[in-house]
């Protein structure tokens, strides 16, 4: 099924979010208003990005490693591309995408300098308040660490901020004690929950639920002890 939306109303955290957790193959399209860029995908990673002046030029090709030979990329050039095209465009919001999955045919490898969990860190310091309220809408929301969390965050380069923040999180603090106790302006610090939640460092506590005791057994209780008393 094709991935479709707005970049006003779908960030790329999101959209990122969702090439990674199903390690997807296949072309992002994204129009913005000044130039349209096509993304390859291959096992959820961003391996090339380049603009086009037509739609028909992005699916006239199928093969990757012709498509490479065809536009005279070296498999060394391609982190540039990455750079230029999204690396460097991750703070602009005017544009609609489209993923098609499963179009190209990828060859082996290919070299990746930014791992998509690169850039979805990257991605979640441009994250405006009105983003961020989507996840982060309770000051009163316990979060703890995800067990393999280690695991996750060694492909991430966090700021002195997002360590902090990292530090905080314990399944004991809520929203409002991390950014009072982090003393760091509220919107940094939900912008790095949302990223960490998007990148699974972090999960949601679950409200341990109290058993109440029956109604009905409680009442036979008193019934008994009635029985008993005559």
């Amino acid at each position: 099924m094709a991935l479709t939306g707005d970049l006003r109303t779908f960030s790329f955290v999101d959209i990122l979010q969702i090439l990674a957790k199903d390690k997807k193959n296949g072309i992002l399209l994204v129009e913005w208003t000044d130039i349209t860029v096509v993304y390859y995908i291959k096992d959820g990673e961003v391996i090339m990005a380049r603009p086009v002046d037509r739609h028909s030029r992005v699916y006239a090709d199928r093969d990757f490693d012709l498509l490479l030979e065809k536009l005279r990329i070296s498999k060394e050039a391609l982190p540039k591309t990455v750079q230029r095209f999204l690396i460097e465009r991750l703070n602009v919001r005017e544009g609609v995408f489209s993923f098609t999955p499963g179009f190209m045919r990828y060859g082996s490898n290919y070299p990746v300098v930014y791992p998509i969990d690169k850039i979805i860190m990257m991605a979640s310091r441009h994250l405006t308040q009105e983003e961020v309220e989507r996840k982060i809408s309770d000051e009163m929301l316990l979060f703890e660490l995800a067990e393999d969390y280690q695991e996750k965050l060694k492909n991430i380069e966090l700021t002195p901020e997002e360590r902090e923040v990292l530090s905080l999180i314990n399944g004991e603090k809520a929203v409002y004690e991390i950014r009072k106790e982090s003393n760091l302006d509220s919107l940094i610090v939900d912008r790095a929950l949302y990223a960490f939640l998007a990148l699974g460092i972090i999960k949601r506590k679950k409200k341990e639920r109290k058993h109440k005791p029956s109604i009905a057994l409680d009442l036979l209780m008193k019934i008994i002890e009635r029985i008993k008393e005559l």
